[in-house]
């Protein structure tokens, strides 16, 4: 009777770490598939594009111009956002975990661009999904940081969720905590460049009661004072009924350039297309017509909408490409990456 006790305890134990090493194989196995373009991107004020490309499951960061890598990670990271200065001279970018639920760590880091020099500046114990610099202080790095990774829905997948907006002074090595929302999604953090404010697109969720309310509240834009951030407001359309994802000021113009879904294809897959709206008019366009995923608009230094395409929405592995159009939605053309046809 002991020895079968100790035979099945052993072969228990046996089988459980054959599991756990078959899964480590398999999550090895499918990060290695990983290949390609991700949108992952930023222009720069001088027009230098830095982006990210999959190479046998490697996250690397390249610059336009430059044939080899900026930086290589180890197969179980990944780079999730990037930003330049606004004079061009810092690159930041913030790095994770592509297992969350293992370790939600992120690190920042910064390359001055002059010397290619790399610099961890910081590292928080949990996920920071966004980060913007000031473009009136290239010391000051905003940041969205979400407290936890979790599902509030039993049907739901597990993300990053309770996000407020943070920043980091470079030189004097401070934080800031602005905010204490809780957000249950937070994305596309835009600082503003001439007042004490950031803009974000969150869902207009002040009035709900439930997980299932949260679910149904609509997406929008809005701009948050930094010393009063309970007086938020929405500066997106306040008739647009549709959802509002990626978007991308320009203020000049007193327009928004921004994501969301124009229809759906034969396929029954959703198709994103670029629209802009203006907050003087109130007049709304559709600026592209690709019935692709087209995502992340980015104002260029040659007044060009930057933006990605991914051609494989929906699909297992997804295919991004990189396009620019003129502000009114024409002569739409892919831009050359060489990294990314390797």
């Amino acid at each position: 009777m002991q020895k079968s006790l100790v035979f099945l305890l052993g072969s228990i134990a046996f089988l459980t770490a054959l599991f756990i090493v078959l899964g480590f194989v398999f999550d090895k196995d499918e990060n290695q598939k990983q290949n390609g373009l991700t949108e992952v991107y930023d222009v720069s004020s001088d027009g230098e594009i830095a982006y990210v490309v999959y190479e046998k499951g490697q996250a690397n960061l390249y610059l336009t111009l430059q044939e080899q890598p900026l930086l290589q990670l180890p197969i179980e990271k990944e780079i999730v956002d990037l930003t330049f200065s606004e004079d061009g001279k810092r690159l930041a970018f913030a790095i994770i975990n592509k297992d969350r639920e293992q370790d939600a760590e992120t690190d920042i880091h910064v390359v001055r661009l002059d010397s290619l020099g790399d610099e961890h500046i910081l590292s928080v114990d949990s996920l920071i999904t966004e980060v913007a610099f000031d473009p009136k202080n290239p010391e000051l790095l905003f940041y969205l940081q979400a407290a936890k990774f979790t599902n509030y829905s039993p049907v739901a997948a597990k993300h990053p969720h309770d996000f407020d907006v943070h920043s980091y002074h470079l030189k004097e090595q401070t934080y800031t905590k602005y905010t204490d929302m809780k957000k249950y999604n937070m994305a596309s953090l835009q600082v503003s460049s001439e007042k004490e404010s950031v803009f974000v697109q969150m869902d207009d969720d002040d009035d709900v009661q439930s997980a299932d309310d949260v679910f149904s509240s609509s997406q929008r834009i809005f701009e948050i004072p930094l010393d009063e951030p309970d007086e938020k407001s929405i500066i997106s359309s306040a008739f647009q009924a549709e959802d509002i994802y990626d978007f991308t000021l320009v203020p000049e113009r007193q327009e928004i350039i921004y994501q969301a879904v124009a229809g759906t294809g034969e396929n029954g897959i959703f198709e994103y297309e670029l629209f802009v709206f203006n907050w003087k008019t109130y007049q709304t366009e559709q600026l592209t017509s690709l019935k692709e995923h087209a995502s992340k608009p980015v104002l260029g230094p040659d007044e060009k909408i930057y933006f990605m395409v991914n051609r494989n929405f929906a699909g297992r592995s997804p295919d991004y490409h990189l396009y620019r159009m003129n502000m009114d939605g024409r002569n739409v053309e892919k831009v050359p990456l060489e990294a990314a046809v390797k």
